[in-house]
């Protein structure tokens, strides 16, 4: 059985009996199997990303080690996974926003993003001269119509909105923490919401951490993306 299997793992576009697309399950292990774990929480008026910052050689300057990018002024990234493949797709999304700005005269919502590129990423599994890239987004944004939103797509194109949710090493102890605070989500203002975040990385990690250790980024209504500073992740520190 496990020979009659192995015929399956070839091709990105071949099933097996057992309905497993097996590359794309290769592919999300490595997007998730870096060793950091990131979370995002959507509040009442804004949402907040948090993920660990490890800097993986004592030479590289650490503040050009990150995973959160800004898409648009009000739609902030946060990917893990292979880092080649996060430039590559971080560079798509920039686009794909732009040219939705430059056709329709305002700026891209997160969730057409969203669903934009889980378009693109489901293509990869269709064909078989394309590799599937090896990185889970979680996007952040505020637009005017549906308020603060949070996203999360995966390499096979799969999308879904969130409350709160999370990717990475210690994805299912994040998800039981914040699935016990899921009531209180919708009344959070921006403090409380940020405050919620390093609070459920606290509990995930299961110890205390510097501020240089973590890096975190907050879009409010009205107010554009911003990733905060150290004082500003070591003031929340001391809060909680």
């Amino acid at each position: 059985m496990a020979a009659r299997e192995g015929n399956f793992d070839r091709q990105i576009t071949i099933f097996s009996p057992q309905g497993h697309l097996y590359q794309m399950e290769y592919c999300i292990k490595a997007a998730t199997s870096g060793g950091n774990t990131a979370l995002a929480v959507r509040g009442k008026d804004s949402a907040v990303f948090i993920t660990q910052k490890k800097v993986p050689d004592r030479l590289i300057d650490p503040s050009c080690v990150t995973s959160i990018y800004r898409v648009t002024d009000t739609i902030g990234c946060l990917m893990l996974g292979l880092l080649p493949d996060i430039r590559s797709q971080i560079e798509r999304l920039r686009y794909e926003a732009n040219e939705f700005r430059f056709a329709n005269g305002y700026a891209m919502p997160v969730h057409a993003l969203a669903q934009r590129i889980a378009d693109i990423c489901q293509v990869y599994t269709q064909e078989a001269s394309n590799r599937a890239l090896a990185c889970v987004i979680l996007l952040i944004g505020v637009d005017d119509e549906k308020g603060a939103q949070v996203y999360k797509v995966d390499p096979a194109g799969h999308f879904l909105p969130y409350k709160a949710t999370a990717t990475g090493k210690s994805e299912q102890e994040a998800i039981n923490f914040l699935e016990k605070r899921v009531d209180d989500l919708t009344s959070l203002d921006e403090n409380e919401t940020i405050e919620l975040a390093i609070s459920a990385m606290q509990y995930v990690l299961s110890t205390d951490f510097k501020s240089s250790e973590i890096e975190l980024a907050v879009v409010s209504r009205g107010e554009k993306l911003r990733k905060l500073s150290e004082d500003e992740i070591e003031e929340r520190l001391n809060s909680i």
